[in-house]
């Protein structure tokens, strides 16, 4: 391990602990110790007993002292654990021994950056501190120095200090203890020996040397370089393929898990054996990403027979990567006195600030709890070197002597060190009884006052004692009593309130009390008062009293200043139930027979529509009691909607209900009576509407039930009202022709010799045929067959010219549209009005009664999309009647009249033969002539030469009254 350590890439990710209710260790009345900045204050801790008194000793590696031309030597302080100062405890006061070699004075000895207090232990008075990178020159000539290690031990409360450097023998160089590195870990055993750890012996093999207190200093002369210790025990040196072993292991540190860098004994399941403890700070676990994270594991190992260990369960693994879970482990003792050890398991460069945190798990019967109880967080933010709260622990002492244990803390990269300790603990018996235990609301046995007024009302006894005790504790205790009504609610609707009051006319009561520590208990007694049954719902269900305690937060603390925690055993919640006296007989329990039947006012339903809905429902109660906040639940289909109570009919029951939505649970609640009493018979109706159908439904269900609050026989059978879904839709078909009446032959029209243009065939007619869909439901996959005729008798009648939709329609058809490619007159513009006159769609042929089967007709089939309510398609077709063949077939007898698209009306005269116009000329001419002749004989005949019978005007003028009269 090295000691000059890096900074680490922290991630500033905490995932969040439950805690429980035992935090024993104090955390405001803890004691701060520092020390020399920069001297590593905090790299060890440890606890010391001296004349009675406990102190606390902290190791300091890179500390100075007064020791001549010594740089950060190291040192250990002793601190008094109720004051902050400290002071150094002077181990050794020499500087570097010189010798001379040769007749030369050379230094032999290296105490600077030797990382003295690196390791630090105690036992009883003893103290025993390491510097394990001490080293010493064995020959002038010999270009590096031996890296052995020593260790100081002080004996007699201090009064003695004596070396302990067993590598420091003639074996020097790698292959004997040259780099033994000696202190690198030590402690004592329980019988006093002490045991030293030098992993670089034997080509790093590494080596384990033992002595006791009395053999280390019978053996010490300080004149004496090199000293022999008799007694002393070591492991020797093996087989070459045990060389590197520590340099091996330290290689792949980064890659392993350091399994073994923290080890701690103690009994935690209290079964009267040790157990093991491991720490693994460089544990590596998938996270949730599937990487590898740097976590930390403490592995714990059962002893259940002498040297049989067996893996717990439970092996605490760190909750943020690169923090250094497990560094450090201290056994604490029995910290919250349930019996079982307890464990302190340090991760120094933790938190959201790299503070360092401390995590405390309580032990059981199978090991560690799951998580842990508290966490020690450490005040100092990371710097440029990391606080490092929590590298070192030590613990299972009683500084302050009040019967529980302490815990140490070292935060050596902020040169601190924490002591914290274990507050009393308050164990608690408590009991509530509750007379009777049934309110009756026929009896009012108590009398309630409000103001001037005395209201009789039913009533139970209520009453609670307590009682304290436990180890150290102040000679009095406050505590802090709630009595709480009706705080558990079956349901949280406001109408399921009960009326109950205590004393003080609430439906809480607290209290403060103080009693004596010495076995005394106190008592508090009241009642509870029933008001209003009538007015609330809940009936069925138990009424609860709790009684909730905690300790006065103002209460005195101990001679310490120490403030007691209640036991995690103690129970603080305490519940009692009393109930409603129901009509019910002697034993209070009714046992209703609900039966449900449903009727509808449908059975189908149609895609698209309103589908408004009544359904009538019979709830019946034939059991021998009454149901209890009887309601009939009705689950509602996706597609349906509540709309009311059926108030159509006076015969049926108008209830009240209400509309619930729970996440995609759509349902009715109705009253149906608190209670439904046995023998009752209800009708009712609920409306409800289906707009939302799907054509992928084939029926709509709706689900029934009573449903009560009673224990016994609370709901009733779950009916299931379907309705059919179906499509129903009114399809109207029309069609028009433009122009209606075509006249024919064309006034102007001529026989063409060849086909050019268009109007060469005939007149043009537009044929609009519209498909409209009245509903309700959508259509879709539908087809429209539009029959033409083309020929009969083996003349043409129709020249089709062109196709014209609008709509989701596609059509198609054997006959080419336009198929001579004549040059268009016109361009066919889709129709936009839809208001189609309604025509027959088939063709007649006169004199025969012709069809399509005698005559030729072309026909035109069409896909029609998916067409709403309201939707229609719209079909254009554009032809040229065959004027030619008309005259063809006009001169064989037939007359043809087209209903729906036309109607032919044949021109005069009837001759279709041409007039020359010669005889056109000589016919006027010879017209003109006997109109000549015809003048010149009425004239000579006086025709043009007539008198007027009643002679001039002036003759007129003279005429008498009679004569004019007559004119």
């Amino acid at each position: 391990y090295s000691y000059s350590l890096v900074p680490f890439v922290l991630v500033r990710l905490m995932l969040l602990l439950r805690f429980c209710n035992s935090f024993n260790l104090d955390t405001e009345q803890r004691v701060v110790f520092s020390g020399p900045p920069g001297s590593y204050f905090g790299y060890s801790v440890e606890f010391f007993t001296n004349a009675s008194s406990f102190s606390v000793l902290v190791g300091a590696p890179k500390a100075n002292t007064s020791q001549p031309h010594v740089t950060e030597g190291g040192a250990v302080f002793m601190c008094p654990w109720s004051k902050s100062n400290c002071t150094i405890i002077s181990f050794d006061k020499h500087g570097d021994r010189y010798f001379h070699i040769d007749e030369e004075l050379t230094q032999v000895e290296f105490k600077s950056h030797q990382w003295f207090g690196a390791t630090l232990r105690s036992q009883g008075n003893n103290i025993l501190a390491c510097a394990p990178r001490y080293y010493w020159r064995t020959e002038q000539d010999i270009p590096f120095a031996d890296v052995t290690g020593t260790c100081y031990l002080s004996v007699d409360s201090l009064r003695s200090f004596v070396e302990y450097a067993p590598c420091r023998t003639e074996r020097h160089g790698p292959a004997g203890q040259g780099y033994c590195q000696g202190g690198f870990s030590a402690d004592f055993t329980k019988n006093g020996r002490i045991v030293l750890g030098g992993p670089g012996s034997f080509y790093w093999q590494g080596q384990l040397i033992s002595a006791t207190t009395e053999e280390i200093v019978k053996a010490y002369y300080p004149s004496y370089f090199l000293l022999f210790v008799n007694g002393q025990k070591q492991t020797g040196q093996v087989q070459s393929s045990y060389d590197d072993s520590y340099l091996v292991l330290r290689n792949v540190f980064q890659m392993g898990s350091y399994f073994g860098y923290a080890v701690a004994v103690t009994d935690i399941n209290s079964d009267g054996l040790d157990d093991v403890v491991v720490g693994a700070p460089l544990f590596m676990c998938r996270g949730a990403n599937g990487q590898l994270e740097e976590l930390g594991k403490v592995y714990v190992y059962l002893q259940k027979g002498p040297l049989h260990l067996e893996p717990s369960r439970t092996n605490p693994v760190g909750s943020q990567a690169f923090s250094r879970f497990g560094t450090s482990l201290a056994p604490l003792g029995d910290l919250n006195q349930d019996g079982f050890n307890d464990l302190a398991i340090g991760c120094p460069f933790g938190g959201e600030d790299q503070q360092g945190l401390v995590f405390i798990y309580n032990g059981h019967e199978e090991g560690l709890e799951d998580t842990p109880t508290q966490t020690l967080s450490g005040q100092w933010a990371s710097r440029a070197f990391p606080a490092g709260f929590g590298f070192s622990l030590r613990s299972n002492k009683d500084v302050d002597q009040n019967g529980y244990p302490d815990l140490l803390v070292g935060a050596f990269g902020a040169d601190k060190a924490v002591l914290y300790r274990a507050r009393p603990i308050v164990n608690t018996n408590t009991t509530l009884i509750v007379h009777p235990t049934m309110f009756n609301p026929e009896e009012k046995a108590c009398v309630l006052t409000s103001g001037d007024k005395s209201v009789p009302v039913s009533c139970v006894s209520i009453s609670f004692c307590l009682l304290a005790n436990g180890k150290h504790l102040p000679s009095r205790l406050g505590f802090v009593v709630e009595i709480q009504l009706d705080n558990v609610k079956l349901n949280q609707k406001e109408s399921t309130r009960r009326t109950l009051f205590l004393d003080s006319k609430q439906s809480s009561l607290m209290k403060n009390f103080s009693l004596e520590t010495n076995g005394d208990s106190v008592c508090h007694e009241s009642k509870i008062y029933l008001l209003n049954e009538a007015d609330f719902r809940d009936k069925l269900s138990p009424i609860y009293i709790s009684l909730n305690f905690s300790l006065d937060p103002h209460a005195p603390v101990d001679e310490h200043g120490l403030t007691p925690i209640l036991s995690h055993h103690a129970h603080t919640l305490v519940q009692q139930q009393a109930h409603i006296q129901l009509d019910c007989g002697e034993d209070n329990i009714c046992v209703p027979d609900l039966k449900l039947a449903v009727y509808g006012d449908k059975t189908i339903v149609y895609l698209g529509d309103e589908n408004s809905l009544t359904l009538i429902f019979n709830a019946v109660n034939e059991g021998e009691g009454g149901a209890y906040e009887a309601e009939l639940y009705v689950l509602l289909p996706p597609d349906a909607d509540y709309s009311g109570i059926a108030r159509n009919n006076d015969t049926l029951t108008q209830l009240t209900c209400s509309y619930e939505a729970q996440n995609d649970t759509r349902y009715l609640l109705c009253d149906l009576g608190n209670p439904m009493k046995s023998g009752s018979n209800i009708w009712a109706g609920l409306r409800f509407t289906i707009p939302r159908l799907k054509d992928t439904y084939k029926v709509v269900q709706f689900e029934l039930q009573i449903r009560s609050k009673n224990v016994n026989n609370s709901e009733s059978e779950v009916v299931v009202y379907e309705v059919e879904v179906a499509a129903l839709a009114d399809v109207l078909l029309q069609g028009v022709t433009r122009p209606d009446k075509v006249l024919f032959p064309p006034p102007s029209w001529r026989m063409s010799q060849g086909l050019r243009e268009e109007q060469d065939v005939g007149p043009e007619l537009q044929h609009v045929f519209e498909l409209v869909n009245n509903g309700p439901s959508v259509i879709s996959l539908s087809s429209l067959e539009v029959r033409c005729p083309l020929r009969a008798q083996g003349h043409g009648l129709l020249y089709p010219v062109e196709l014209a939709t609008e709509g989701p329609l596609t059509c198609s058809s054997q006959h080419t549209f336009n198929a001579l490619k004549l040059k268009g007159a016109t361009q066919l513009i889709p129709s936009t009005e839809h208001h189609v006159q309604r025509r027959d769609v088939h063709p007649l042929v006169e004199h025969g009664n012709l069809t399509c089967s005698t005559v030729e007709c072309w026909k035109l089939q069409c896909a029609v999309g998916k067409l709403g309510r309201g939707d229609s398609v719209i079909l254009t077709i554009r032809s040229r009647l065959w004027a030619e063949t008309f005259v063809e077939v006009r001169s064989m007898g037939l007359k043809i009249k087209y209903i729906v698209v036309a109607v032919v009306l044949w021109n005069k005269p009837d001759s279709i033969y041409f007039v020359p116009v010669w005889i056109i000329i000589l016919s006027v001419l010879v017209g003109l002539l006997l109109l000549s002749l015809l003048i010149y004989l009425l004239y000579k005949m006086g025709f043009f030469k007539r008198s007027d019978p009643y002679g001039t005007t002036m003759e007129k003028a003279h005429l008498k009254p009679q004569a004019s009269s007559e004119a």
